[in-house]
């Protein structure tokens, strides 16, 4: 019998851009720069949940 897709782990990304967005514009307030303190946030939040993706999908085709 072959598994399906929903017994495997999946892995949410979403939180980990969110994550960014919040840390990232609280950084940016602390610094008095809010804007590239979200923006970098996202684009930091964004990398590893690009990243994380990525594993997974590597490993799914193990």
């Amino acid at each position: 019998m072959q598994q399906s897709n929903l017994d495997k782990p999946v892995y949410a990304g979403g939180c980990l851009i969110f994550i960014g967005f919040l840390v990232g514009a609280i950084a940016g307030i602390a610094y008095g720069e809010p804007s590239i303190g979200t923006i970098l946030g996202v684009v930091l939040g964004g990398a590893v949940a690009l990243v994380l993706w990525l594993a997974a999908r590597t490993r799914k085709n193990d």
